[in-house]
């Protein structure tokens, strides 16, 4: 149990820095940018819906009760 939380721990961290680069490229405001940088975003944003299945695997597999945020879910 204690390595499928570490892989969770692995996704989560991942994620969020997938999460912090979509906003860098969703700031960009050089004109006529506007098609490059939707098309950087939903790049990134697949990026974060499959980390987001592959954390839902992870849980599944393994029991993990721990949420994308990674905090343990309220009673």
């Amino acid at each position: 149990m204690a390595r499928s939380k570490e892989h969770i721990d692995n996704l989560l961290r991942l994620r969020q820095e997938l999460v912090e680069r979509r906003r860098d490229v969703a700031s960009n405001e050089e004109p006529g940018e506007i098609v490059a940088t939707a098309k950087g975003v939903i790049e990134f944003q697949m990026s974060i819906e499959a980390i987001d299945r592959a954390i839902d695997d992870e849980k599944r597999l393994h029991g993990a009760s721990v949420t994308r945020s990674g905090r343990a879910p309220e009673p």
